[in-house]
């Protein structure tokens, strides 16, 4: 009988020992990511004080904010193979540390020259972190909480531009470099944990993943639909200060509007992260794309500033939701610890791309044709993302005999 109390004992505490371990991998990887979104957005709200310090045009700013943004969608899909089969939590730990440094040289540039080779080294450390993250996430998480960890993650980025915005928003107290400097501290936390909690963290390499089995088709399907979905929803926040001026509204709410909206994408994801974890199936999820094409048509046609907030609010909303759904569905379409590397890789890769390109296309689009020619193409590019995911996620049908 004691054995026996014994034996439950044991396995209730190894089952709640697993657990937490879990839960503190889930906690340090998306901990990174945010970091790493902290990263991406830190020069956005000290525009002023990084100008005026190295006499940057317009342009040449927007080269140093996206500049994190090139180098992944450059080089994620190579950076994904190579990643797959190494120690991952050792690449994460690297790429933190390379993204502390970079940040370091950046609030500390003399000259124009340094801050943008500084820029480029945080992107590398940038693109380990991204890439990295999901993969690890998939490698420790089990059957119950993969799809929910896989959701979170995939709101990391709305959150750290956020914490960016917040922390940013000393830099007319203290300085840009000051506030710079600020923006360090969760790469810092981020740092301590995985170098604590998940360095000796490895891939699967040998296990097979349950996939598909039809190819490398539906990865790069599910890799376009994802471009494309995250393409609306930075499309949308970057319009949203020229739609203002449209409107006869203040640039300065239009710019306010913005950062708050872009939150929407947030709950979005965790009300994905917790549909999946309950069953529903990403099919099923992934039809809520179609808020999408109404939340434009509110958004580019109103006249009220309130109405088009609630409309770009719906937009993100709901493209938080379908990008989280993409995220967690890219394991089962893998068809092995290798392919979903370089399927991560692709994703990343591909929603890089597609944020460097909608807003300037839109843009065209507007300047050339009006507020309505966006709804049209925010239209026609749900749908194109909607049909890719469909087509990914669908099962192959019974073997011929």
């Amino acid at each position: 009988m004691p054995s026996g109390k014994a034996g439950r004992h044991g396995r209730f505490t190894g089952s709640c020992e697993a657990e937490i371990g879990e839960r503190r991998v889930i906690a340090f990887v998306y901990l990174a990511g945010v970091s790493a979104a902290v990263a991406l957005g830190r020069f956005v709200p000290l525009e002023a004080g990084v100008r005026d310090a190295f006499g940057l045009s317009l342009t040449a700013f927007g080269w140093l904010v996206s500049g994190v943004t090139v180098v992944a969608a450059c080089l994620a899909v190579p950076a994904g193979l190579w990643v797959a089969r190494r120690n991952l939590g050792g690449v994460l730990s690297a790429g933190l540390g390379v993204m502390l440094v970079g940040g370091l040289l950046e609030v500390a540039a003399p000259v124009a020259f340094v801050l943008y080779g500084a820029r480029v080294l945080e992107g590398a450390g940038y693109l380990a972190v991204v890439v990295t993250g999901p993969l690890i996430l998939s490698s420790r998480c089990g059957p119950a909480t993969q799809r929910g960890a896989l959701a979170l993650w995939s709101t990391f980025i709305p959150v750290g531009l956020a914490l960016a915005s917040a922390i940013g928003t000393l830099g007319g107290t203290v300085g840009w470099r000051a506030a710079g400097a600020l923006t360090l501290v969760p790469v810092v936390a981020a740092l301590v944990g995985a170098l604590e909690w998940l360095t000796g963290v490895r891939g699967r390499a040998d296990e097979p993943y349950v996939g598909h089995g039809r190819g490398f088709g539906p990865v790069l399907q599910l890799s376009l639909s994802f471009a494309l979905i995250a393409l609306l929803g930075v499309t949308a926040v970057a319009l949203l200060p020229n739609l203002a001026t449209d409107r006869g509204v203040r640039s300065a709410t239009g710019g306010v509007t913005a950062a708050v909206v872009s939150l929407a994408a947030v709950p979005g994801g965790l009300l994905a992260g917790l549909l999946l974890g309950r069953g529903i199936g990403p099919r099923a999820l992934v039809m809520a794309v179609l808020a999408m094409p109404c939340a434009a048509a509110v958004m580019y046609q109103a006249m009220s500033w309130a109405v088009i907030a609630v409309g770009a609010a719906m937009m993100q909303f709901a493209g938080g939701l379908v990008l989280a759904v993409l995220y967690a569905s890219m394991p089962s379409v893998a068809r092995s610890p290798h392919e979903l590397g370089r399927g991560y890789g692709l994703l990343n890769q591909a929603g890089s791309v597609g944020t460097l390109l909608g807003p300037p296309a839109l843009g065209f689009a507007v300047t050339h044709a009006g507020w309505t020619a966006a709804t049209v193409l925010v239209t026609v590019v749900t749908l194109a993302g909607l049909a890719l995911c469909l087509v990914a996620t669908r099962r192959p049908g019974p073997s011929a005999p």
